[in-house]
């Protein structure tokens, strides 16, 4: 059962017009993030298109579009212990299923000290709000070892994208001069939480809540150039 508090409003979704990068997220990210060692450079010390960081058994490797806010990405669990990605952002959080045409390249999209962010997380329910059934996030299981690949777009020009007010969410209207950006991913070792989700695929739904500590893992912020 969905909450009847308004969602934020999603205009159509299109890819950045010719946004030539000039340069592109460097390795490192949000939090205990750390660079991996023997990540590539390019010629005469220009940032990388393909970054990898870790944090604590989650690695992350984000590869950037030559053109527009996308970004393919792959996650490997390095740790001994199965781990939950919540990858997958629904269309809806106040639904206790994901919906069938959930989107599996969407991303929240909000600013956060002047770098627009692609994020795959879950957030807080708000204070005195309660649903009929626990709303959800859509992701997958790791297995030790393991790696799950994804995708991650912003719309043009970018624009505030997260849930309604019934959750704890970024409200302020992103800027339209921001020059920055960043992938981040929610990772976590609540595995044992998620259930099979009615999407199908292999995608699991486990509970919302925001990422406590090292658990959103993030590129560093790169320079989006002016046309």
């Amino acid at each position: 059962m969905k909450s009847s508090t308004p969602h934020a409003q999603r205009g159509p979704v299109r890819p950045v017009p010719a946004l030539a990068l000039a340069a592109v997220l460097a390795t490192s990210a949000c939090g205990q993030a750390t660079p991996s060692p023997g990540a590539p450079t390019a010629a005469g010390g220009a940032v990388p298109i393909v970054q990898t960081v870790t944090s604590g058994p989650v690695r992350l490797e984000a590869t950037m579009a030559p053109a527009g806010l996308a970004v393919s990405y792959r996650v490997t669990n390095t740790g001994a212990q199965p781990l939950l990605a919540y990858d997958v952002v629904p269309q809806d959080l106040g639904s206790a299923t994901l919906p069938t045409g959930v989107d599996v390249a969407h991303a929240w999209v909000y600013e956060k000290s002047g770098v627009l962010r692609l994020s795959k997380q879950g957030f807080s329910t708000a204070p005195n709000v309660r649903f009929a059934a626990a709303p959800v996030m859509g992701g997958h299981v790791i297995a030790p070892g393991a790696s799950i690949r994804g995708r991650a777009y912003a719309a043009s020009p970018p624009k505030l994208d997260v849930p309604g007010d019934s959750f704890e969410a970024p409200r302020t209207a992103v800027d339209p001069g921001v020059r920055q950006w960043q992938l981040c991913v929610q990772v976590d070792d609540r595995a044992a939480q998620a259930r099979p989700a009615a999407v199908g695929s292999g995608i699991v739904e486990a509970p919302s809540a925001a990422p406590q500590g090292d658990e959103l893992v993030c590129t560093r912020p790169g320079t989006i150039p002016t046309d």
